[in-house]
This record gives structure tokens, C-alpha cells and sequence, in this order.
């Protein structure tokens, strides 16, 4: 039994006045045929097959009566989701899941795909034989996708709203949410006008920038010079947002020297002069005649230009730098803590002139201890005015050590950052 597709319009091809082939229906195997077609007039395809390639989707279904067979009842009642059901839209498989029928046609030379029951999915010579199981994951997982997509295009809707009249209500900016999922992240990103490169695309940007820098320094200077800064901004805001991530979570003291190992530069900020990293866990003597007692210290630097050493030891950004009761009215003194990291730096530092002669002898290495200069990093900045007051006290007083706490490594990140970026940029 067919099923023909009648126009209200009679179409200027006299031959489709009677209708055009749109179902089939074979009692004998209990084969439903769609033969999807485009039904609205104003489309240039009218009445023409909606895919170039697959012009028939073909799935069993439970025996009927050809006699008294209603093909509107059967495709309400039969057809799986993901099918248009109704003929006045030419039937055929949803919109989203064209993008199916686009793959299969791009890669194959399928006319037919043919659902059946399970999972399987295989070619056999012009038919695509895809399980009804595979079929409605597939489903699934895209309904997932525009829903996720939704949901990232609302959070940057909102976002964007928000800041639009922050100012006016006086509130503070806000930042659009990604989500947890890697795909919501991306969609997100996509609604934001974010578009990220494969892999192999970044490789290629990156060969080429390599390849032609020297070239686009001498033809466009300013161009090649706005591009070096846009990447060391890059850099800049991905080690800001580590290190304001890593506060947060409270990290513990070995994570943190594990940190500077790998981003030296946020380490260099707490020194006045140009210092690089010589070792990190650098032994300065102290050894003791049974072998024990060797003194560590976190880093030890040098100056490139005179080879003078610095020593710095870090501590937690949860440590106390200060007594929490007051020694007197608004007075507070320096925490144990904070104590105990100064004059281990100190002792560190005589350790190292002690043993310095037989430490560069055996390192062979260009070092001078001139004047050892030393360092803590320690701690967040207290927050009243009193316990402010008594750290800058204590610290300026701190001569022979220069006490720096986390949150002003991350300002002086952050003022470098301001200061790289353009006047007429809104970054």
C-alpha cells in the first residue's frame, strides 16, 4: 500500500498534480517506507526528496491489517522519537538529527538507512542498517547538548544583562559561570563569542608565528609588538587566575614551592633586583660531625649580574603573622610562626657563609655571598588597621629579612598586568 502526499497548490509540473510518493507500507514483511520530501510551496525543492543522497528510511513494524491500514495512525503510534510524525512536513527525521543523515551521506554511498532493533550499526551496499537502541542515545545525547547549550547561552544572557546596568544599581560585575560539563564549557564559551581552535589548528598558529616572527617584526613592528603583548597578557591572566585559585583552596607549603618551581616569575616578584632561581631545596651546610643537621633552604637565587645570592623561605598563605590577643591596646606581636621563619632564614644565611667556600668549590658554579640577601614569604595581609599597623611595624624593622606576604605577590601580578595592558583597552 502507498501513501501519497496531495498538494492544496497543484505544482506547475502537471505529472505531481495526483500526489507524490511518501510512504509505503509492504504487508507481507511488515515494512513501513518514508520517503521524506520538502511540502511547503515557497521552498525551491518543493515536492523534491529533503536529502540528496538517502531518499528512504525504512523500519518493521507489527503486523496490520493492509485492509484497514491508517498510515496517520500508524506513524503516530509506530514511528520512534526523533521521526516527524506529521505528513504535512514531509516526514522524515527531526531537524537536529539531519546532521546524521549528513554523515552518513558525506561518507558512504547509502540511499537507505533501514532501523532495526539493538545497537548494531553496518553498511550493507546501499543500505546503513543502525539499530533503534544506538539511534535513541544519539538522540539523547544531542537534546542533552541543546539543553546544555541553552543553559550556557541564559548564563551569558544574564551576565551581560547584569553588567549592562551595573553601574546604574550599583553593583558589582559579574562573571558567566561555565558549568562543570567540558561540553557545557564550550558551548558557553561559543555564546560568549569565544571560538576555541583544535589541537592541530593551535599547532599550526603557533609553527607559523614561529616561522614568520622575525619577518613581522621588521615589516609591521607595531603589529608584531601588539601580538607579543596580547600573549604575554595571555600568560599573565592564566598565572593570576592559578595563583587566585590555589589561595583559595588553601593550599599546603609543598604545593606552593612545587607552584614557584614552575612559574619563577610570580616568585621574583617579592625582589627589587633582577634575581634568578640557582636550586630549589639547596642545601647551605650546617652539617654536623655525625652527618645531621644540614640546612635546607626553599630557594636559593643569585643575581645574574653580580652572582650575589638571596635565600627565600616560603611558608603557607594560612599562616598567622601575628599574635591573635593584643600585646597592648592596638599593639599586636609577630606570631611564632612568623618568628620562627625569620630566624630560620637567618640561620640558613650564616650557615651558608659558614660553609660557602666549600659549597662553591664543590658546586663549580658562578655564586658570590657578598651580602646574603634573605626572604619569607608567609601569610595573607591582616585585614584591621591595628594588626596592619604592627606587621609594617615589625617588618620594616625586619632589616636583614624581607618578609612578603601571598596576596601582595598577587597585587604586584596584578599591577603588572594593568600596566601591560593598553590605555584604550577595556580588558
Amino acid at each position: 500500500m502507498d501513501g501519497f502526499f496531495v498538494p492544496l497548490d497543484p505544482p506547475d509540473d502537471p505529472s505531481a498534480a495526483d500526489g507524490t510518493r511518501i510512504l509505503n507500507f509492504s504487508g507481507d514483511s511488515s515494512e513501513l517506507r518514508i520517503f521524506p520530501i520538502y511540502t511547503f510551496p515557497d521552498n525551491e525543492k518543493y515536492l523534491e526528496p529533503k536529502y540528496p543522497q538517502i531518499h528512504t528510511l525504512t523500519m518493521s513494524v507489527p503486523d496490520t491489517d493492509v485492509g484497514v491500514v491508517d498510515f496517520r495512525e500508524l506513524l503516530l503510534e509506530w514511528l520512534p522519537s526523533g521521526f516527524v510524525t506529521d505528513y504535512k512536513f514531509g516526514l522524515g527525521l527531526v531537524k537536529d538529527c539531519n546532521r546524521l543523515v549528513r554523515l552518513i551521506e558525506k561518507h558512504t554511498e547509502c540511499a537507505e538507512i533501514y532501523f532495526m532493533g539493538g545497537t548494531n550499526v553496518a553498511v550493507a551496499g546501499k543500505q546503513l542498517l543502525l539499530g533503534l537502541e544506538r539511534f535513541e542515545v544519539i538522540l539523547s545525547e544531542i537534546r542533552r547538548i541543546n539543553s546544555r547549550g541553552y543553559d550556557g547561552a541564559a548564563r551569558v544572557k544574564d551576565a551581560f544583562v547584569h553588567n549592562a546596568l551595573a553601574s546604574t544599581l550599583s553593583l558589582e560585575p559579574a562573571v558567566y559561570s561555565l558549568g562543570c560539563h567540558p561540553v557545557s564549557q564550550v558551548l558557553t564559551k561559543a555564546a560568549d563569542g569565544v571560538k576555541e581552535l583544535t589541537e592541530q589548528e593551535q599547532d599550526a598558529l603557533i609553527d607559523t608565528f614561529a616561522s614568520e616572527s622575525a619577518a613581522l617584526a621588521r615589516t609591521r613592528p607595531e603589529t608584531f609588538l601588539k601580538l607579543h603583548r596580547d600573549i604575554e597578557l595571555v600568560n599573565l591572566d592564566r598565572l593570576i587566575q592559578s595563583y587566585e585559585d590555589a589561595l583559595a583552596r588553601g593550599k599546603k607549603e609543598g604545593f606552593w614551592q612545587n607552584f614557584f618551581d614552575n612559574n619563577a616569575f610570580a616568585l621574583q616578584q617579592v625582589f627589587g633586583t633582577p634575581m634568578v632561581s640557582f636550586q630549589s631545596s639547596a642545601s647551605v651546610g650546617g652539617v654536623g660531625f655525625a652527618g645531621s643537621g644540614g640546612k635546607v633552604a626553599d630557594y636559593l637565587l643569585k643575581n645574574p649580574l653580580t652572582n650575589n645570592v638571596a635565600l627565600v623561605e616560603i611558608k603557607k598563605p594560612s599562616t598567622s603573622l601575628l599574635n591573635t590577643k593584643e600585646y597592648r591596646g592596638g599593639v599586636f606581636g609577630p606570631s611564632k610562626d612568623l618568628g620562627g621563619a625569620v630566624t630560620q632564614v637567618m640561620d640558613q644565611a650564616y650557615q651558608l657563609m659558614t660553609s660557602f667556600a666549600g659549597l662553591k668549590l664543590a658546586s663549580r658554579a658562578d655564586l658570590e655571598a657578598y651580602a646574603v640577601s634573605c626572604f619569607v614569604v608567609i601569610g595573607r595581609t591582616p585585614s584591621s588597621d591595628d594588626e596592619q599597623k604592627s606587621f609594617e611595624m615589625y617588618r620594616a624593622n625586619s632589616r636583614n629579612v624581607k618578609i612578603v606576604t601571598y596576596d601582595e605577590i598577587l597585587e604586584q601580578l596584578k599591577l603588572l598586568r594593568k600596566f601591560l595592558l593598553p590605555e584604550d583597552s577595556e580588558r
